[in-house]
């Protein structure tokens, strides 16, 4: 009988302990983020010497001042783009995936997790309809695509980084099971003339 309740209790606890860790990874990554918005005020109004008196920063001044903004207006997601991929910007923000490409250049990949609750990051993305404007802020500029396919792919499929000599964009997230990748892809409608939408 001590040995059915000793193991009882352990697995009362162990059970515990799994179902508590998304709640610890959201408050810690809110917690980040907080920070980095934080962070981002500073740097705007030249207070960029005490970044180092936040808590919880994890991001460097350098790619905060690269930071750039996504806006999706049919899933009212306006999220910050941080402009290196690490699995601790991944946490807090979307990612730029190649990292020293600009904006409007060839096909600019960007990167989110889909957040163990609510709509944060890439909660939604695939509730995108084709034919959505999607828009990209970065420093002054203002870059807008449309978005014209999406697929559900492998993780080693990475074709749709490539570029193909047009100006793309691709909006990569896991599946909810985290076994593929569900992929979006735009075609920059206010650049110059002659481009044509392509396929995933």
């Amino acid at each position: 009988m001590k040995k059915r309740t000793l193991l009882g209790s352990f697995l009362v606890v162990t059970g515990l302990m799994l179902i508590s860790v998304p709640f610890l990874y959201e408050w810690r990554t809110s917690q980040e983020t907080a920070a980095m918005e934080q962070a981002l005020k500073m740097i705007e109004e030249n207070e960029s010497d005490a970044l180092s008196s936040i808590p919880h920063l994890t991001v460097s001044e350098e790619d905060l001042r690269d930071v750039m903004e996504l806006e999706i207006p049919s899933i009212d997601l306006n999220e910050k783009v941080l402009p290196v991929t690490t699995k601790e910007n991944l946490g807090i923000a979307l990612t730029q995936i190649k990292s020293h490409q600009m904006p409007g250049e060839g096909n600019f990949t960007i990167a989110g997790h889909r957040g163990y609750r609510g709509d944060r990051l890439f909660r939604q993305l695939p509730e995108v309809p084709k034919g959505e404007k999607v828009v990209l802020h970065h420093q002054a500029e203002t870059y807008e695509y449309k978005i014209v396919s999406s697929a559900t792919i492998e993780p080693t499929d990475v074709d749709v980084l490539k570029d193909r000599g047009k100006n793309e964009l691709t909006l990569i997230t896991c599946t909810l099971d985290g076994q593929k990748r569900f992929v979006l892809k735009g075609i920059r409608i206010n650049a110059s003339q002659g481009e044509q939408p392509s396929d995933v």
